[in-house]
């Protein structure tokens, strides 16, 4: 978690010395000396030039003591001492009339530190400061953040608020978290709301589908819920007759397909309600038909269920995951139509991921210029990391190429 921790922080110092607010050009030329004593291993000359500043009086709203504070705790988070780093965080979140901005990114390593060192009522506060912050001034709330107040609600026992996080931190990821994922699980069982809890444990089954946990966990659930009325044989000779009545009964019958791996049967039994008009033509449903088809592999009748969800939704994670689809099925035209409309939409997951699948796609259709078009885009989002072995792949067949010729 710390190593996770002084990633962000890097990434976030970074964003700090583009703020709107300037510290002064002493500050800038001190944090650079104490860099260069880092980057040639020199850390007692650097530890020695951060501490002394950092020590040293301001005034209360002095932005310039804020990044130099901010600086010294980096330094020591990355010496693995978070109990001292932490001293300096808070002596930085003792500041007054900070950017916004500054103080939204302090609060969120703030409460990573604070959790990680056992202080989780004060990591809570600080993480619900971040929230406010955020969503006052139309921040990026990273989903990470999230999961890590859930995780705080859950271990009270606050259940009501422990789903309300988990469910922002798993809407607003632009991939699987297995963790997160089991602990909305484990939220919705303790709420007793067993239909939930069995569609989050039938997607763990769909991820890990050798895990006898998941499955064993996906079974007792099963084992939990009643069908009101009727018996699953029942409902099976209905279903056959064309007597099912009620919404209820498809879905039921539906998942219980889905449980046994018999995701075709499943697709059959929703796309029949939907033909009939027992199942309403919504989102929910449509969105249950798509995964029955992922699970059985039939990505056309996936990818036709999705855009029926697009005619009843603008939002733009339903296109976005139609791309990933087309691009993991290597159809990187269609993917890249739809990823853009997810664009152009205003998709809000993870910065830079969406950038990345497009660009992706154009290296796979060798049409490196709008690649690199994208890739850049993506690396001004914060996905440089992940960029750059492609803008290699790019300049090393371009080499070849060049050769050959």
């Amino acid at each position: 978690m710390i190593k996770s921790i002084i990633l962000v922080f890097t990434l976030l110092f970074s964003l700090s010395l583009s703020s709107q607010e300037a510290i002064q050009q002493w500050v800038y030329n001190t944090l650079e000396r104490a860099q260069l004593n880092v980057d040639n291993g020199n850390f007692e000359a650097a530890e020695k030039i951060y501490y002394d500043y950092a020590t040293s009086s301001y005034s209360s709203n002095s932005y310039d003591h804020f990044v130099i504070l901010r600086s010294y705790a980096y330094f020591l988070l990355q010496q693995d001492r978070n109990d001292e780093a932490l001293k300096y965080l808070q002596l930085a979140d003792q500041k007054r009339k900070m950017p916004p901005l500054d103080v939204f990114n302090l609060k969120f390593i703030l409460g990573q530190v604070l959790y990680a060192e056992g202080q989780r009522q004060e990591a809570k506060a600080s993480f619900l400061e971040w929230v406010e912050i955020g969503k006052d001034n139309q921040f990026d709330l990273r989903p990470e953040g999230y999961a890590t107040l859930a995780t705080i609600y859950a271990q009270e026992s606050n259940w009501d608020n422990a789903l309300i996080y988990i469910t922002l931190a798993i809407e607003n990821s632009s991939i699987f978290v297995e963790n997160w994922a089991q602990l909305k699980f484990a939220i919705h069982i303790q709420k007793e709301q067993y239909m939930p809890a069995l569609e989050i444990a039938q997607d763990l089954v769909r991820i890990k589908p050798k895990n006898k946990a998941y499955i064993e966990q996906m079974a007792g659930v099963y084992n939990i819920i009643r069908f009101e009325e009727e018996s699953l044989a029942s409902l099976e000779f209905k279903l056959q007759q064309n007597l099912l009545k009620k919404p209820s009964e498809y879905i039921n019958l539906a998942n219980f397909y889905l449980y046994k791996g018999l995701p075709i049967d499943s697709s059959k039994v929703i796309k029949n309600g939907l033909l009939l008009g027992v199942l309403d033509n919504n989102i929910k449903n449509n969105e249950l038909l798509s995964n029955a088809y992922i699970i059985a592999k039939d990505f056309d009748n996936a990818v036709n269920s999705l855009i029926n969800v697009t005619k009843l939704s603008d939002d733009p994670k339903y296109d976005y995951r139609i791309g990933q689809i087309y691009l993991q099925n290597s159809d990187y035209k269609n993917a890249i139509k739809f990823l853009k409309i997810a664009r152009k939409k205003n998709w809000n997951g993870s910065k830079g991921s969406l950038e990345m699948l497009i660009g992706i796609s154009y290296i796979e259709l060798d049409d490196f210029n709008n690649a690199r078009i994208e890739l850049a885009k993506a690396i001004a989002l914060g996905k440089e990391d992940e960029a750059e072995s492609w803008i290699d792949y790019m300049d090393s067949t371009d080499s070849l190429r060049a050769a050959a010729n």
